[in-house]
């Protein structure tokens, strides 16, 4: 049985007419209310590519649906697609390489891979750790190794490529800075020393100075 397409999952190109310059979009409502949102925030002077050319040009835009999906998922991984299609963030008004509309986000623990959480989109990814939307989106498309201590994944699915550069040695020293031992992994030197995986992380990380009286650090 095939799913079927929602009417409102909709991708969405702006044209400027004069220039040739293009905005693509994705939303949940249909193209007139998105046109008056957009236009709304451009008056206000919200700042963008896309809403600086807005209040700039005065009827010299058209609004085209180009696309639709079946779900949200499948809409934000459209919209990435046509923007890299048209190179509207190079050449156009396209401020990021999109995917970011509610977005199924997953978070992962470096030390071990497991799940740690997930989200209905990048804003509530990067509210939970206090992070930008773009830092969250760059590392779910691998543009960046981790954020704020995770890694993040558009994908339930722990990124198998990225799975070497999470194992890093572990030594741990005690406060003269003299060696005590060294592990292959954080998930090691916890099974082994009994401490949280998160605790030595953070030591590793230089987010703290030590935990359980010893100073942690990648080998």
């Amino acid at each position: 049985m095939k799913n079927k397409v929602h009417n409102n999952y909709i991708i969405y190109k702006v044209k400027n007419i004069w220039t040739g310059q293009v905005y693509i979009g994705a939303t949940t409502v249909n193209i007139k209310k998105r046109k008056l949102d957009h236009l709304e925030r451009a008056r206000r002077g919200e700042r963008g590519k896309f809403h600086d050319a807005l209040a700039s040009w005065t009827n010299a835009f058209t609004w085209t649906q180009i696309d639709c999906s079946c779900s949200m998922d499948e809409l934000a991984e459209k919209e990435k697609n046509y923007i890299k299609d048209y190179n509207s963030k190079e050449v156009g008004y396209n401020s990021d390489s999109g995917g970011g509309i509610k977005k199924t986000v997953y978070q992962f623990r470096v030390e071990d891979g497991s799940l740690v959480n997930k989200f209905q989109g990048l804003d509530d990814a990067a509210n939970s750790v206090h992070a930008s939307k773009t830092g969250i989106g760059n590392a779910c498309i691998g543009g960046s190794k981790t954020c704020k201590g995770f890694i993040w994944s558009y994908s339930s699915t722990f990124p198998a490529a990225r799975m070497d550069e999470r194992i890093k040695g572990v030594v741990q020293l005690d406060s003269n800075n003299v060696l005590l031992a060294e592990y292959r992994s954080v998930a090691e030197a916890s099974r082994s020393s009994g401490l949280s995986k998160t605790c030595i992380s953070r030591c590793c990380r230089g987010e703290r100075e030590h935990t359980g009286g010893f100073l942690w650090k990648y080998a």
